[in-house]
């Protein structure tokens, strides 16, 4: 009995990995083609004088699309990333 609630955990776990390596590939191919995430757990976005920036972050990930006069980009990295405009505007 032990070993087989042993297999069901491992298979719950590899199903779980799987999963959300599917969702950060699906959410950066669509941040690629400059559409939104679908996985976001929380979408924010910061006004400036010279445009704006929309913020997404996902489990483990974070995109920056950035729609500005001096910068107009998007960047889709580990969640630690931070915005590359000033905070001080």
């Amino acid at each position: 009995m032990r070993r087989v609630i042993e297999n069901i955990l491992k298979v719950l776990a590899i199903i779980l990995v799987v999963s959300w390596i599917a969702m950060v590939f699906i959410d950066y191919f669509k941040a690629k083609d400059e559409k939104d995430p679908l996985f976001c757990i929380k979408k924010e976005t910061k006004v400036y004088s010279d445009g704006e920036v929309f913020i997404c972050t996902g489990l483990g990930y974070k995109m920056y699309r950035y729609e500005r006069e001096t910068i107009s980009a998007i960047e889709f990295g580990p969640f630690f990333i931070k915005e590359r405009t000033s905070a001080k505007e």
